[in-house]
């Protein structure tokens, strides 16, 4: 009797030390390595296709006053955009954001930007010198730049408010507003819109204009306003102010920025992205930057293919995220509880 009662309680301590594993993995894989899966991956190198238009200042019209095609026709472009992660520390990520645009004639342009980002919520990191130094790989440094708010995501579980979106032509971060929700290609999203003005900040978009005129005579821009060339925000202010302006106008440089995107609300994926950025040259009311000339437009949007296959990976996560963080750990759990309850009974059997 006493050995049968031994082989029982050798066999309990079995079953309660595997119940035990069990229950501890599952706790394990529900509150570690679950959410650690869901920081930005250190090896993320991701790519997207956008197809659009872009118009420029046609100088030879300009210079002819001819007004009504001061602007080229709107031409087909397209870019292939990329987000890699080129090195991490922690929570830190140095995040290259590119583009090499195809421009109408076959050349490309290349726009590239590297940040410091939050791998939790995806949000700017600010660097002192010394850990940029020891942290952004050299080959990126010349492409560094300090930011604020989001720049390539929205975080895991949208909100509604408070979203900030960096614009790297302004360099400054700028509210996206929450206008409605839907559903797109299977998935539920939050639509947002993204409306701003400022001026030119990067040193490259600016380089483009060095050969434009620093001054434009007033009557000019009066056959702009009458030939609707202005934009139309800026019609109002500047025809109540032309009667005071001098005869020749200094002029700087603003780019507006126009962004309409739907993110997927569980994983905060930019399902489908439409931006519209343009140049102007500005004129200067009561101390403000008034946009006036259109210098170029440019208008980008993700290409269907790329929205249908960016759903049908974030549907592939959700059911692999649905079994990690969930089922995986309940089933262990219930394994572990029914073996620490077999492992009860052993060790205390009926006679």
């Amino acid at each position: 009797m006493s050995v049968q009662l031994s082989r029982f309680r050798k066999s309990a301590l079995v079953f309660a030390l595997l119940g035990a594993v069990l229950v501890i993995g599952a706790v394990v894989l529900r509150f570690v390595i679950v959410p650690s899966s869901m920081k930005l991956p250190a090896d993320l190198n991701s790519f997207q296709k956008y197809a659009g238009t872009t118009q420029a200042l046609n100088g030879q019209a300009l210079a002819a006053g001819d007004l009504a095609n001061l602007l080229t026709p709107a031409l087909p472009i397209t870019a292939d955009t990329g987000v890699v992660v080129n090195a991490v520390d922690g929570d830190t990520a140095i995040v290259t954001r590119s583009a090499a645009i195809t421009m109408p004639d076959g050349s490309i342009q290349n726009d590239v930007h590297t940040y410091a980002v939050s791998r939790v919520d995806y949000g700017a990191v600010a660097l002192s010198d010394a850990q940029r130094d020891a942290l952004v790989p050299a080959a990126q440094r010349p492409d560094f730049e300090a930011h604020s708010g989001l720049v390539f995501t929205w975080p895991m579980n949208p909100p509604k408010d408070g979203t900030m979106l960096y614009d790297s032509v302004a360099g400054v971060a700028q509210p996206a507003t929450f206008v409605d929700e839907g559903d797109l290609e299977g998935r539920h999203v939050y639509n947002y819109h993204v409306e701003g003005v400022g001026p030119v900040a990067d040193q490259a978009v600016l380089s483009k204009f060095t050969a434009f005129p620093a001054q434009l005579p007033k009557m000019l821009i009066a056959g702009m306003l009458q030939a609707g060339v202005v934009p139309e925000q800026s019609r109002a202010t500047l025809a109540a102010a032309l009667p005071t302006l001098p005869d020749m106008l200094d002029l700087g440089f603003a780019t507006t920025n126009d962004v309409r995107g739907a993110i997927d609300t569980q994983f905060g994926a930019p399902l489908r992205v439409e931006q519209t950025q343009g140049i102007y040259a500005t004129v200067a009311v009561d101390g403000k930057d008034v946009p006036t000339v259109p210098l170029s437009i440019t208008t980008l949007r993700t290409t269907d293919p790329e929205v249908t296959t960016t759903a049908n990976k974030l549907a592939e996560n959700a059911t692999t995220l649905s079994l990690m963080n969930v089922w995986v750990p309940l089933t262990l759990l219930a394994l572990g509880l029914a073996l620490i309850g077999l492992a009860t009974t052993r060790r205390n059997p009926t006679p």
